[in-house]
């Protein structure tokens, strides 16, 4: 019943944000956000409140300020904004004309986010007087909505804390974030919080941000998996769904066209045909042959929200495999004793716990492959399978073998590089990074 009436609510708030939006009534608007708003429970504070941060929700980032926050917040009082109600305020003024991303960021529309800015920069305005407002915390710098949320922010005044969470990236993924940061307009408003060097130098040395304005915190939600080394996995296989796309361009292509990189040296090679769907497809096929073989051994599937699937590639699948649709996915680290994925953060939340990993990497049959488009993880020859016998041969070596809580499994080196928490103190780090830029 309580999610029918949060949902129902939900529903209300939105439907009447365009109307106000319209007639600019900025008190009702203001009233509406406010009803929109949630307190993060998770992470109230120890002590009497003293500010307040409005956190644009996204997963992931929120895991990371609750990682950091369950234990270190005195006295900031986190507010859960659902993106869509500035989404929704977004539309309603650019109409249909934003969905052209490409048209978004050029000058064809620059009055139109003028008008938006300004808006907003009279939102808050109100907004502030009947609520105190400290800070805005948001995760991307591409969402077209918070952009100019950004720079509303500057004009008043208002700390915008960018928390970027998309650290984790191949050596193309890096090639085209830096030609789209060179693009991109500079907002002086942020105060960048990243996980890692290379991240803090993609946002510096394209001039998107000052040095002093990108601090490396790394990522606090590692902390979880870093706490399973010591805890006995049961002999479970986890293995999170490869996705098609993942660490190559399309993302970038599909957001901003391919006009957008056409002086992109890299962007010559773009192959828009290719992807990893013959790694999924063969992984897929092995487990089920070696849950048929060890009917006792539980074989997990952690499928992305929000990923693109063929479902009909599950059906018929022997007893001991199990889909997973929901939840975060490193929880699932804690019972299971080998790793399997691709490109993806879920690799080093397996190292992190000390897991056996395990990556398809069935390079020799497809000639597109490149190490430019893998990532960066410097594991063992033992931590690969380059066909098909060779991966189910060591996926029944790492089931079978004794786990050793006292014993590095897997080269720590992608930890610090790709996320900054080797040294477990990444929640402390950003708690810091919060306390001093709220407080400006």
């Amino acid at each position: 019943m309580k999610i029918f009436l949060s949902n129902l609510k939900t529903k209300i708030i939105l439907s009447l944000i365009p109307f106000l939006v319209r007639y600019r009534a900025f008190n009702l608007l203001s009233f509406l956000f406010l009803l929109n708003l949630k307190k993060i429970k998770s992470i109230l504070p120890k002590k009497e409140v003293k500010f307040k941060v409005i956190v644009l929700s996204k997963s992931g980032g929120l895991d990371d300020i609750i990682e950091s926050q369950k234990k270190y917040n005195k006295n900031i009082l986190y507010l859960n904004c659902s993106r869509a109600f500035i989404i929704t305020i977004f539309n309603t003024i650019f109409g249909n004309e934003a969905s052209n991303n490409i048209k978004f960021f050029s000058n064809q529309l620059k009055k139109q986010r003028e008008e938006y800015e300004n808006f907003l920069v009279e939102f808050l305005k109100v907004l502030k007087k009947k609520y105190k407002i400290d800070a805005f915390a948001g995760f991307s710098f591409e969402f077209k909505g918070e952009v100019e949320l950004a720079k509303a922010c500057d004009r008043l005044k208002l700390p915008f804390l960018l928390l970027f969470k998309e650290s984790v990236q191949t050596e193309v993924e890096l090639k085209y974030t830096r030609h789209i940061l060179k693009k991109l307009e500079k907002i002086n408003s942020y105060k960048i919080a990243v996980y890692s060097n290379y991240a803090k130098k993609f946002f510096t040395e394209t001039n998107f941000a000052d040095k002093n304005k990108v601090e490396v915190v790394g990522c606090s939600r590692l902390s979880e998996s870093i706490s399973y080394k010591n805890k006995i996995p049961k002999n479970q296989i986890i293995y999170y769904a490869i996705e098609n796309k993942r660490g190559l361009a399309d993302p970038f292509v599909e957001y901003y066209g391919n006009k957008f990189f056409i002086n992109l040296k890299v962007h010559k090679r773009y192959n828009p045909k290719f992807n990893w769907n013959y790694l999924h497809t063969k992984t897929l096929k092995i487990l089920k042959q070696f849950a048929l073989n060890n009917p006792k051994t539980l074989i997990i599937i952690k499928i992305k929200t929000g990923q693109s699937q063929n479902l009909k590639q599950y059906s018929n699948l022997p007893n001991n495999i199990k889909l997973k649709y929901y939840g975060v996915g490193h929880k699932l680290l804690e019972k299971s004793k080998v790793v399997i994925a691709w490109n993806t953060t879920a690799i080093l939340e397996g190292i992190a716990a000390n897991r056996f990993i395990l990556l398809p990497k069935f390079s020799s049959e497809n000639k597109n492959f490149n190490k430019q488009i893998e990532l960066n993880l410097k594991l063992k020859n033992e931590n690969y399978g380059y066909s098909e016998d060779d991966f189910y041969k060591k996926l029944e070596f790492f089931v079978k073998k004794k786990y050793n809580a006292n014993k590095f499994n897997n080269n720590q080196y992608s930890l610090n590089y790709h996320l900054g928490n080797a040294d477990n103190k990444a929640s402390l780090r950003l708690d810091r990074f919060l306390v001093k830029n709220i407080k400006l």
